[in-house]
Order: C-alpha cells, then sequence, then structure tokens
C-alpha cells in the first residue's frame, strides 16, 4: 500500500525535549527519596495528561524539592523539607487550605492524582539542554475533568539519581467513553498576580507563591556532589 510521510500526529520521544510551555499535568507519583548520596528530597513525577488536545502527551516531568540544611520551623513540619515549595505544589492542585495531615507522607498520598499546570522551560547544565518545570501555576485547570488513561510503563527513573519510584495505583484514571473527544485545544493560563513569569517580574505573591525551581542556588550542596537537582 502507497503511503506518505506525514509527522504531524507523531508524538515526542527519544532524545527530544519536550518543548517549552505551559501543560496540564497529573501527579503520579509523590514520595521521598534517598539520593545514591545519602540526601533526601521529595520527587514529584507529572504526567502530561492525554484527555486533552495538547502536545507530548503521556511525557513525565520530574519536580524534586530537597531537604533544607537549615531548616525553618515551618521546614521542621514536613521533615525538614522546603515547606513554601511543598505548599506551592499544594496549591496549584488545589488543596484546600486549612487541611491538616497527620504526616508528610499523607499529604503526599493526597497529592497523587491531582491536577495542575506546569510551565516547562530549558536551559543548559553541562554544556547540554535539559527540561525543567520552572514554575506551577495558581490558575484553574481548564479541563478539571480528568480522563486520562495512564499507560502502562516500565518503572520510571529520574537520571538525576538511582532508584526508580514505585508505581502507584491508578485508581483516580478514568478511561474516557465511548465517542468522548476533547473539543477545545490547552490554552495558556491568564496572568495572574504572583504567577511566575521569569521574563517580566511581577510584585512578590503572598508566600507561598508559585513554586520557580531553576534557582540553582538552592542546590549548590548538590551541584557539589555531581548530581543534576532536576
Amino acid at each position: 500500500m502507497a503511503f506518505g510521510t506525514n509527522y504531524e500526529n507523531i508524538p515526542q520521544g527519544g532524545g527530544e525535549l519536550v518543548p517549552e510551555g505551559f501543560y496540564e499535568c497529573i501527579i503520579t507519583n509523590a514520595e521521598i527519596r534517598k539520593t545514591q548520596n545519602g540526601k533526601y528530597k521529595v520527587g514529584f513525577m507529572l504526567t502530561i495528561r492525554n484527555d486533552i488536545q495538547q502536545p507530548c502527551a503521556n511525557r513525565v516531568l520530574f519536580l524534586d524539592i530537597w531537604r533544607k540544611r537549615e531548616p525553618t520551623p515551618a521546614d521542621e513540619q514536613v521533615d525538614g523539607f522546603n515547606f513554601a515549595q511543598l505548599m506551592a505544589v499544594s496549591r496549584a492542585a488545589k488543596i484546600p487550605s486549612g487541611q491538616n495531615f497527620e504526616s508528610l507522607e499523607q499529604f503526599l498520598q493526597a497529592l497523587t492524582g491531582r491536577l495542575l499546570i506546569a510551565e516547562v522551560r530549558h536551559e543548559e547544565y553541562n554544556g547540554k539542554p535539559q527540561v525543567r518545570v520552572d514554575s506551577l501555576s495558581t490558575a484553574p485547570a481548564q479541563f478539571p475533568e480528568c480522563r486520562h488513561v495512564q499507560k502502562q510503563r516500565p518503572q520510571a527513573q529520574n537520571p538525576a539519581y538511582g532508584s526508580p519510584a514505585p508505581r502507584q495505583q491508578q485508581g483516580y484514571a478514568q478511561r474516557p467513553q465511548q465517542g468522548y473527544a476533547p473539543q477545545q485545544q490547552y490554552q495558556q493560563p491568564p496572568m495572574q498576580q504572583g504567577y511566575a513569569q521569569p521574563q517580566r517580574p511581577q510584585a512578590a505573591p503572598p508566600a507561598p507563591g508559585p513554586m520557580n525551581v531553576g534557582n540553582l542556588d538552592e542546590f549548590e550542596e548538590i551541584l557539589s556532589s555531581g548530581e543534576v537537582p532536576f
């Protein structure tokens, strides 16, 4: 059968980077992990939703929050990890303010399966382009009714360090109803006061603001040990 090449609907993969931009994601894993050098972080795995029309559906983004060397009293409530950054994830995932948790593990379990909007940017590390989650939007999801179907895949592993994340139960993923088709494409969320915009900084938002994880000063201890903090 004759055919012509057509790359329009071919998903990106292999060594291609997820293009810069905004993506509606679902948190498919959240857990405390230990690096090969003995340092601890909270690792989030964000999967780009496949139930709406947006590029790179099913691709995975990693977001890491590291344990602080000099934790504040607020940080001590979450086992020494950056409290403000964890609250930024929580706010982006629309966990109500004032909700109480018995432990950090319970908090991470509550985040798993929630939706958020992530901004992806590229930066160079050791001369090679890398993908990083630059910020999380406080805007509501444009498609709050999630019908994402989690693909079966090998256990995900962040190349920054060793052990793979355990696969989570995917009970939150709903199989699309027969004939279901998204009617709109994802649009960039409107600008809000406090939303991170690297090119045009705005006035400081009430703490905690949308998280920007591109400041390498937070990771000077990690970089000195040769690990990649994203």
